[in-house]
């Protein structure tokens, strides 16, 4: 059974319909929304003795970026006619945050829009649906 609805959203295109079909497949199963977005952070290397460490810069500015995504993802799916989702602002890689989400909070259904990784790239390091689909515990949707 459905209880728990998981979308990524980053305000692409993909993410938009990826939102509205999960907005669509809660309310049919009468299970909760939930949206997140994976905040990216510059990071900035300074040497340190023989090693580097990585300092990030513009996190104040990236996490706000991250909150008014999802501030237009939950008027999207409100102004489709659906109820409010929970949001959540996450850290880390992409695939690797929405998993360990997901599997927090015992989604049992991952929904996610394809991206447009070229061929080549595709093959090297794999794109965020890929990973998902490779990795998740629970069905993944990719729209």
């Amino acid at each position: 059974m459905i209880t728990k609805v998981m979308v990524c959203f980053d305000g692409s295109d993909h993410a938009v319909s990826a939102l509205l079909n999960a907005a669509d497949l809660a309310q049919k199963y009468q299970a909760a929304l939930d949206v997140a977005t994976v905040m990216h952070i510059d990071m900035n290397a300074i040497a340190v003795g023989g090693s580097a460490v990585m300092i990030p810069i513009h996190e104040e500015e990236a996490k706000a970026n991250a909150e008014a995504i999802l501030e237009n993802a939950a008027k999207l799916v409100q102004e489709a006619g659906y109820a409010a989702p929970s949001v959540h602002v996450l850290r880390g890689t992409p695939a690797e945050a929405i998993l360990e989400h997901a599997r927090l909070t015992n989604a049992d259904m991952i929904v996610a829009g394809r991206r447009g990784y070229g061929t080549l790239r595709g093959m090297l390091v794999g794109s965020v649906s890929q990973k998902l689909i490779a990795h998740a515990t629970c069905p993944v949707l990719i729209t």
